[in-house]
């Protein structure tokens, strides 16, 4: 392949992972890409078979080398509290009567949570509650 169709398919590759991926993946095999033209541009006469496994074997090393550092750099972890945040704003129901900031269980997506009700209000058994916040594994309710 010559050595300008590298470089495209590492402007397409680092294209797609700005817009689309995010993990860094694309990125690597774009940085590899950019080095075999680099090389390619450098060299004659080596074989197009050539420059495929230089491809192939500089994106594995790439990979390795790069993926997690650039993640742990550029996507910092959120914490363990963000871990159930996309259940925020999700239906539940107490499995019991819950008083005024009391604790108790409650039904929500088939399983079985700690609830706290968050309100001044109590909750009734099976009235709609929405989930204000979690705390761990502590569902904050609030009724609807």
């Amino acid at each position: 392949m010559v050595w300008w169709a590298w470089i495209v398919l590492g402007i397409v590759c680092m294209a797609i992972e700005v817009n689309l991926t995010h993990d860094f993946s694309l990125f690597c095999i774009g940085v590899s890409a950019f080095i075999v033209a680099a090389v390619t541009a450098l060299t004659t006469g080596a074989p197009h078979w050539s420059q495929w496994i230089m491809f192939g074997g500089l994106s594995v090393i790439i990979l390795i080398a790069l993926r997690k550092p650039l993640i742990g750099r550029f996507q910092p972890s959120r914490g363990s509290a963000a871990d159930f945040d996309y259940l925020i704003g999700e239906v539940a129901t107490p499995d019991d009567d819950l008083p005024a900031n009391g604790v108790g269980r409650a039904a929500l997506r088939g399983s079985s949570w700690t609830a706290r009700n968050s309100g001044s209000v109590g909750l009734r058994k099976g009235q709609r509650c929405r989930v204000e916040k979690v705390e761990g594994l502590t569902l904050w309710l609030k009724a609807e």
